[in-house]
């Protein structure tokens, strides 16, 4: 019976695991696991003496827990931290048996972070830099760090970036040297700094500043501040002042070349030799030899695919093609166009002046006129603004001064932007011979270069027709006047043409007269109007044409006829005039006798030894004999200039000479007059050059231009 009994125990208490033997500890974890808090609690408490590890767990473990009236997380904080500083106390035999019920290093962790976590929850909802310092202090292991850490961080940052100060940043930096924000807080401190530092904004400022943080990266923007204000007034002094009080300043360089250019207004070889006597010490001197060189050199605009560069007159590539637009080189600089934007480079394509400015102008007289955002400045040489872009209209300095105009009065400013006539113009024109025509209250006027009215404004428009007279408008209909605004001739004429042999005709009721240069009627107006008659009935050697009846003749300076009016066209005046009467177009002397029998369709007068004629709707030129110099086989013929004819076929453009030598084939879309020795030749692909004395073709030895 007894023997029975035993075996029943034994067999129950293995059903029932360590319930009957099983100490505090175990009993305690039991209870935890069927929440019953209160049973737990009471066993672990027991037991921590003896079992600091599992009982500060356990303990750990209903603090953390929020289903229970024990909830309290400094207290599981505290526990959890006991629990794993003693457990390495444990035997491994009792690690192993703890084990068992779920309680090992991990497991402490595990509640740690979890602990952490919580903690982590009320700092967030805080959201201090105190509660996540705090925080970042007492749970170096949480999983949340780097999120606390980064939070925190900004809230600190963002409280230096309002309070602003080199102070506030440098607090931060020495708090928080381990930031992934270092890096930004180090460069608004630098920038709080020089700010700071340089508040006052003037030179010494700036030394002060370079002196003391020599190591702070704002101290180019001081070396930069320090040339500025030294060289403010944008004269060749200042610049020489500057690199000799500063030589080491980064703009140094910048200063001798800005001398340099604004030495070379007057832009000639004996300029840079003289600049070289005057600044032994130009670091540069080698340029100015190249200068020296390049300044003999002529250069023309060439097209390459589209882009454009500079060739010599024997078409070697100066300069290669990677201008988007380019101008012919003006006082050694040309405009140029890169990305859309405007700048100047001179003959060594170097550039001078950067590419920042939507439009521009060549130089003259050592200034040019830009446009920045719409509005109009006006720089030297050197790129410095002499004005600033603030103007809707800007002239070019023409006699020293130059009309602007901000909004909608104009004024005169002399080349330093210096105020010399003040805004009281509605329309302003350039200064030449010491007087311009301004416009005020609806009328046009003259001033001189001090503003005062040398003609006031009296009528609407006024232009000279003699030293001492002027033509003025009054009703649509004009008169003369002296330059006191005293009529001459009263406003009674529709036309009056330009002084030409003491002469100008006038038009009174469709008729023509003349009138002389003191404003005296010398031939009544009698005779009668006609095509392009401002031009054929204008005086050349003493003589016109004039219209009765609609026949044309030929009178001398007193109105006597010369030629009978008998003619049904007459051409310009001309030692070899032409005339038709009807039945085709010949020439005639002037004194009516005819020289080459009518026999063209139509004919220009004879000039410099050549005639255009035309006959079957094609046009030629013709000789004084009346010999075919070109032949009559082309749509139009217009002469270039003395020597060279252009000449088109309806598409094609070409040139001849008077000597009936074709020097450029019909192969061009356009052909312009550059100046006396050059011609420009236009293709969509090409841009090629006659260079006139040598009759030569100039075009880039660039394959497939």
């Amino acid at each position: 019976m007894i023997k029975n009994l035993l075996i029943f125990f034994f067999l129950a208490s293995n059903l029932l695991g360590f319930s009957l033997y099983a100490g505090k500890i175990e009993k305690g974890f039991i209870a935890l696991k069927e929440y019953n808090y209160f049973k737990a609690k009471e066993l672990f408490e027991k037991s921590f003496k003896k079992n600091v590890a599992p009982a500060s767990f356990g303990l750990a473990t209903i603090y953390s827990r929020s289903d229970n009236p024990f909830f309290s997380l400094d207290s599981a904080f505290n526990f959890i931290l006991k629990a794993e500083l003693s457990y390495g106390a444990i035997s491994e035999k009792k690690k192993v048996h703890y084990k068992e019920f779920n309680f090992d290093y991990n497991a402490i962790l595990d509640v740690r972070a979890k602990i952490s976590s919580a903690f982590y929850a009320i700092a967030n909802t805080e959201n201090s830099i105190q509660s996540y310092t705090n925080f970042i202090h007492l749970h170096p292991w949480a999983n949340e760090i780097f999120e606390a850490t980064n939070t925190r961080d900004s809230l600190a940052f963002e409280l230096a970036k309002k309070e602003n100060t080199s102070k506030a940043f440098k607090y931060f930096i020495d708090n928080y040297p381990q930031s992934a924000l270092l890096l930004i807080v180090q460069g608004e401190f630098n920038l709080a700094q020089y700010r700071e530092m340089t508040i006052s904004n003037n030179l010494l400022s700036y030394l002060e500043f370079i002196a003391k943080c020599p190591n702070n990266p704002y101290v180019l923007e001081a070396e930069d501040r320090i040339y500025e204000i030294s060289t403010e007034s944008n004269l060749i002094e200042s610049y020489f002042w500057f690199i000799q009080t500063y030589p080491k300043n980064r703009n140094a360089n910048i200063a001798w070349r800005n001398i340099y250019q604004l030495y070379m207004t007057e832009y000639s070889d004996e300029r840079i030799n003289q600049f070289k006597i005057d600044y032994p010490n130009y670091p540069f001197l080698q340029e100015l030899e190249e200068d020296l060189i390049y300044m003999k050199l002529n250069l023309l605009p060439f097209k390459a695919q589209s882009y454009y560069g500079f060739m010599d007159y024997s078409g070697e590539i100066i300069i290669p093609a990677d201008y988007e637009q380019l101008s012919f080189f003006k006082e050694g600089l040309a405009l140029a166009m890169k990305n859309g934007l405007y700048g100047y480079i001179d003959k060594a394509n170097r550039v001078v002046i950067a590419f920042q400015y939507s439009s521009g102008t060549d130089f003259e007289n050592g200034r040019a006129v830009v446009e920045v955002d719409g509005k109009q400045g006006m720089i030297d040489r050197s790129g410095n603004l002499v004005f600033q872009p603030v103007f809707k209209d800007l002239g070019q300095l023409s006699e020293n001064l130059t009309y602007g105009a901000k909004d909608s009065l104009y004024a005169y400013y002399d080349k330093n932007s210096n105020l010399r006539i003040s805004e009281k113009f509605e329309e302003a024109f350039e200064f030449i011979d010491g007087i311009a025509k301004v416009q005020q209250n609806g009328n046009q006027g003259y001033i001189d270069e001090f503003g005062t009215f040398v003609v006031p404004p009296g009528y609407p428009e006024i232009s000279f027709f003699s030293d001492s007279l002027l033509i003025f408008e009054d009703d649509n209909l004009i008169g003369l006047m002296k330059r006191n605004c005293q009529v001459v001739i009263p406003a009674k004429f529709q036309e009056i043409g330009q002084l030409s042999s003491n002469r100008a005709l006038i038009v009174e009721n469709d008729l023509i007269g003349f009138v002389n240069g003191v404003g005296e009627i010398v031939i009544p107006a009698t005779f009668e109007t006609y095509p392009n008659y401002l031009k054929r009935s204008q005086f050349v050697s003493n003589l016109a044409v004039v219209c009765q009846k609609e026949k044309f003749g030929i009178i001398n300076q007193m109105g006597k006829i010369i030629v009978p009016i008998s003619f049904n066209a007459i051409g310009e005046i001309s030692s070899l005039t032409a005339f038709t009467k009807g039945n085709g177009w010949g020439f005639m002397d002037l004194t009516g006798k005819v020289i080459l029998l009518p026999e063209y369709d139509y004919a220009d007068s004879f000039k410099d030894g050549t005639a255009i004629v035309e006959k079957l709707t094609l046009q030629g030129v013709i000789d004084v004999k009346g010999k075919v110099v070109i032949p009559i086989s082309y749509t139009s013929i217009d002469r270039l200039t003395k020597e060279l004819f252009l000449v088109s076929n309806g598409a094609q453009f070409g040139v001849f000479t008077n000597k009936g030598e074709m020097v450029i084939p019909l192969d061009y879309q356009q052909i312009r007059v550059i100046d006396k020795d050059l011609l420009v030749l236009i293709n969509s692909n090409e841009v090629h050059y006659l260079y006139v004395p040598e009759k030569r073709i100039i075009q880039s030895s660039v394959k497939g231009e």
